[in-house]
């Protein structure tokens, strides 16, 4: 969300609610050429939302890899899970079905979800992929996925999620706040990712 809304400068006379320490981690992926896109890995602080119960939600059907704990931070345990699970399945039939030879290499930044040595984790199917760090600072000129990818993914989110806030405001009587704290959650925020994500993946 922008910084600066209306719900921000409310937030101190809410009581009970506070939707700005609502958050996750999304990792979003995709090969240089764009025609790749992997299923992202997405951190939450609950393993098991309440909301999933009340929409019927399966973990197991989303459209990303659900992970948690507390701080809803991506940890080299979930990082390795995505890469065995999604990443080395995904990249492997991609190359297999364009006829490519059978090897990858990934460029992630340097952070504690990504520590040296990562290759040792990789299951023994997938040890075509190559791991290479991309040296300090330079993420946002050399990473693929910071060449508009994630902004794009970031303005089609809050696109999709105004829209929604309009739809549900506009024909009602509900104040802001009280779409945030009664019409928005994680299961509606899960129905924006994949809005997002789709509408990057018609794109080239």
């Amino acid at each position: 969300m922008p910084n600066r809304t209306y719900i921000t400068a409310e937030e101190e006379i809410m009581p009970g609610h506070k939707p700005m320490k609502d958050r996750l981690t999304l990792a979003l992926c995709a090969n240089a050429s764009g025609d790749c896109k992997i299923k992202p890995l997405l951190v939450y602080h609950s393993e098991n939302a309440r909301t999933f119960k009340s929409h019927k939600i399966l973990k197991e059907k989303l459209q990303v890899m659900w992970r948690s704990n507390p701080k809803a931070w991506v940890t080299r345990k979930f990082f390795v899970k995505w890469v065995n699970l999604v990443f080395g399945p995904s990249v492997k039939k991609y190359v297999q079905e364009k006829n490519l030879p059978v090897q990858a290499l990934s460029h992630p930044r340097q952070c504690p979800a990504h520590p040296p040595n990562i290759e040792d984790d990789i299951l023994e199917e997938f040890k075509f992929i190559k791991v290479l760090y991309l040296p300090p600072n330079t993420t946002p000129i050399l990473q693929p996925m910071d060449q508009q990818v994630i902004s794009n993914f970031k303005k089609l989110y809050t696109k999709h999620l105004f829209r929604r806030c309009f739809e549900v405001t506009e024909t009602t009587n509900l104040t802001l706040r009280e779409f945030w704290k009664d019409h928005f959650n994680i299961a509606i925020c899960l129905k924006i990712v994949d809005q997002a994500c789709w509408v990057l993946q018609r794109g080239p």
